[in-house]
């Protein structure tokens, strides 16, 4: 697997992020939810984003590709082929890098705990 974000691991449809809505499940954290759905492809896939309660277009834009840069750094430990949509917080902009791939690992070591448990 590639250390980039390519364009194959991007959400992009409205049908995929509408799935993602109504059937996928969540994970909260402080900085950031996920709801996250299977897709059957092969691989993971992710799309963040960012509402205006996060702040203005500069901090949107930077909780967004730290976004981007937690799936890109860490997809060799996800093994499932799962749609991912990351809904960044105001807190993510801002918080210490360590303390977001903290979460981060929080969010897959629960999908580990569900796995095993089906």
């Amino acid at each position: 697997m590639s250390d980039s974000y390519g364009p194959r691991e991007r959400i992009r449809k409205k049908s995929d992020f509408s799935a993602l809505y109504q059937r996928g499940r969540s994970f909260r954290s402080r900085y950031f939810t996920i709801v996250y759905l299977s897709n059957g492809l092969g691989y993971p896939r992710m799309a963040a984003v960012s509402s205006r309660k996060v702040g203005n277009a500069v901090r949107r834009n930077r909780a967004r590709r730290r976004a981007r840069e937690l799936f890109r750094r860490n997809k060799e430990s996800l093994k499932m082929s799962l749609d991912m949509l990351l809904i960044t917080r105001a807190e993510c902009a801002d918080a210490p890098w360590p303390q977001l791939c903290e979460q981060y690992a929080a969010f897959l070591a629960s999908l580990a705990r569900e796995k095993s448990l089906r």
